[in-house]
């Protein structure tokens, strides 16, 4: 399995050259509990605050990229000063808080849905939850409350075989993918005898972040090579093929899927500092580039 390098001096040139940066948040951007103004262990903390006065201060667009349903996402973005953001796993594209956000379906047909209808209904219609509740009794549920308001993406929790799941979507309809987006610890769910429980998404068949980031990218004119991306899981390994370089924060390689993700990738790099001590730590690495090349 390949050793990631620690984000130092040998990517000053690839973060000089960088002008936009596309984050995650949880397990990422925020401490435990979703806090912005924690350290990683959960202490009161303002660094990761001050990270972000700090990338605002320079101008430098951030663009929130996450699972989370377009209104969850609109929210953080104003209250951190940012405009554009990337929901629910690449299928809601805001490039300005301004407009109306691009809505998309993957690879989806455009008959694939029926007239009104949204993604995240045609999922529930073809059955793919009671599919695999049925298949996996007590081990998965949705994940509540954050399961609402959504376009396109259904989000759950459990412990499942996600291989075994897909088999049973493949068999629907509609071509549904499941993705596994880490470990989490919700304060209450009525999950069975499940100890470690993930999140994943139900996402209409190609979409993702890398191809949204894609996206925003064209529209703001900007090429990969201009780009980075900062997360903590399998999913967000993801965007290092649409970006220069994807920081990893440390947490992320405690997770054995992210370490094997990142195998054969030679644009990634890991933070000393786990969450938001490790996204503030790329932050200050970004300005100190950048401002060595505009000296």
């Amino acid at each position: 399995m390949a050793t990631v390098p620690v984000l130092g001096a040998e990517h000053a040139d690839v973060l000089a050259r960088a002008r936009i940066l596309f984050t995650d948040v949880d397990g990422t951007l925020v401490g435990p509990g979703g806090t912005l103004l924690a350290d990683a262990d959960g202490r009161p903390s303002t660094r990761t605050a001050e990270a972000v006065v700090a990338v605002n201060r320079a101008a430098l667009p951030v663009v929130i990229t996450t699972g989370r349903n377009r209104m969850q996402t609109a929210e953080i973005s104003r209250l951190v000063g940012w405009r554009a953001f990337i929901a629910e796993l690449g299928c809601v594209v805001q490039f300005d808080r301004s407009e109306e956000p691009a809505l998309l379906a993957g690879d989806w047909p455009s008959d694939a849905l029926m007239p009104g209808e949204t993604p995240w209904q045609a999922i529930m219609r073809a059955g793919a939850l009671d599919a695999l509740s049925q298949a996996f009794p007590g081990r998965i549920e949705e994940h509540a409350p954050w399961h609402v308001d959504r376009y396109a993406t259904h989000v759950l929790r459990g412990n499942v075989d996600v291989h075994e799941a897909q088999r049973l979507l493949d068999e629907l309809p509609l071509p549904i993918d499941i993705v596994d987006n880490g470990v989490i610890r919700p304060p209450r769910h009525t999950l069975v005898d499940v100890e470690e429980i993930h999140a994943y998404h139900l996402v209409p068949r190609g979409a993702s972040k890398t191809r949204a980031i894609r996206l925003v990218l064209d529209r703001f004119g900007l090429e990969p090579q201009h780009a980075l991306a900062i997360g903590d899981s399998a999913s967000d390994v993801e965007m290092a093929d649409a970006v220069a370089l994807l920081v990893l924060v440390a947490n992320a390689l405690e997770d054995e899927r992210v370490r094997k993700a990142v195998s054969g990738r030679d644009n990634v790099a890991v933070t000393r500092g786990r969450r938001g001590d490790g996204w503030a730590e790329l932050a200050s690495a970004w300005l100190e580039a950048r401002s060595g090349r505009t000296a």
